[in-house]
């Protein structure tokens, strides 16, 4: 069987949508020959979107352009083109209903995803107040590209859920198949960490200080630290929005998983911490709750969006509320922290967590077993 890995960023770059195209391209190699179909804007395309935001702006809307139907329609025809001179048995399409929204192939689709348009309007800023009729047609944009898919893989229940119940897709043509970790290498169990820290040491990951919860990371360190708890923050990935200047923190911008050393940087610091900390505001998915889990880390987060699918509580962490402070978090981590033997437990849980669900391989196998039925 021949695949189409058909998608809007490059499945080779470890970054793109935070390395899930690399990740999933890699696996579906295991088991089928790929073909990749990536696409960028041309120039009037760019010029075209560009002057919908401008427009919009005097209004104080906002324009998301890759759901605008003149954006799907063009990339929808550019790849009905490219299907007639690249034969492939099944398209792959990943986070991209614009290319396949108003695509005319017979060729079965399995479309993945991690939210649906409809679900995510007001729940992350850059979704926050936009043009009404681009709502109107992203939404069917979005709508189309389930019900022209075979099969439609989900990252949580909190998406499926949506699929279900504002498209009406039916439950049978879904598939919940949360995200693995995306690490150039599992640690093996002999690199896992045996036992807590002397020194609490917290781990926060995010690019969006804001919406992945920073201030309550960084109020939860100072809460700990008051309480007598010996604590460590590291931030990585954002520059908090002003100076820290305790040399219990450790801020790092960015690490890039393209560049070995800055990768091999990462894998330590995921050795060596306690607990991943991140109060999130808004989530879909969570490959850091993954990340983490594979290292044996418990993660101490929200209960929001697709969270729970990867986050179970007394398993490999625990979920509080929306609602839940600082003060809430600081009280949870440090029960835990203090009980060794059940923190050591919670570590070991962790790690079957993710060699039971949450790796590339269990996604993988699920992939195909999606794919053979297509066909077969």
């Amino acid at each position: 069987m021949k695949v189409g890995f058909c998608g809007r960023w490059d499945p080779g770059d470890k970054n793109a949508w935070s390395g899930i195209y690399y990740s999933t391209f890699r696996e579906i190699g295991k088991y089928y020959e790929v073909e990749a179909f990536h696409y960028t804007w041309p120039p009037y395309i760019r010029e075209w979107l560009i002057l919908h935001k401008q427009v919009q702006k005097l209004s104080k809307r906002k324009v998301a352009v890759e759901f605008l139907k003149g954006y799907a329609k063009h990339f929808s025809r550019q790849l009905d083109k490219d299907l007639l001179k690249r034969k492939v048995d099944l398209l792959y399409v990943p986070a991209a209903p614009q290319l396949i929204a108003y695509c005319t192939t017979n060729i079965p689709v399995i479309f993945m995803t991690d939210a649906t348009f409809l679900r995510i309007q007001g729940y992350y800023d850059s979704f926050q107040n936009l043009a009404p009729y681009n709502i109107r047609q992203g939404v069917e944009m979005d709508k189309r590209a389930f019900e022209k898919s075979a099969h439609s893989m989900l990252a949580s229940e909190w998406a499926k859920d949506s699929a279900v119940k504002d498209y009406g897709i039916p439950p049978s043509k879904l598939t919940v198949a949360p995200f693995g970790a995306n690490l150039d290498r599992v640690p093996l169990p002999n690199e896992l960490k045996n036992g807590r820290n002397d020194t609490c040491k917290l781990l926060f990951i995010g690019v969006e200080w804001e919406r992945k919860g920073g201030q309550i990371a960084l109020d939860t360190f100072y809460a700990l630290q008051k309480s007598g708890l010996p604590v460590e923050l590291m931030i990585i990935g954002c520059m908090p929005p002003n100076p820290l200047n305790d040399k219990n923190i450790t801020v790092i911008p960015f690490l890039n998983r393209n560049i070995p050393e800055e990768a091999t940087r990462l894998f330590t610091i995921f050795q060596n911490s306690d607990f991943l900390l991140l109060p999130t505001r808004a989530e879909c998915a969570g490959i850091v709750f993954s990340e983490a889990s594979a290292f044996g880390i418990p993660s101490v987060t929200t209960d929001t969006g697709g969270v729970k699918t990867y986050v179970e509580n007394g398993v490999n962490g625990y979920t509080l509320p929306l609602t839940a402070g600082a003060s809430d978090y600081a009280t949870l981590i440090k029960k835990i922290f203090m009980d060794e033997k059940n923190y050591s437990l919670l570590c070991f849980t962790s790690r079957q967590r993710f060699a039971d669900q949450l790796n590339w391989e269990t996604w993988g196998k699920t992939f195909c077993r999606i794919a053979d039925a297509l066909i077969n």
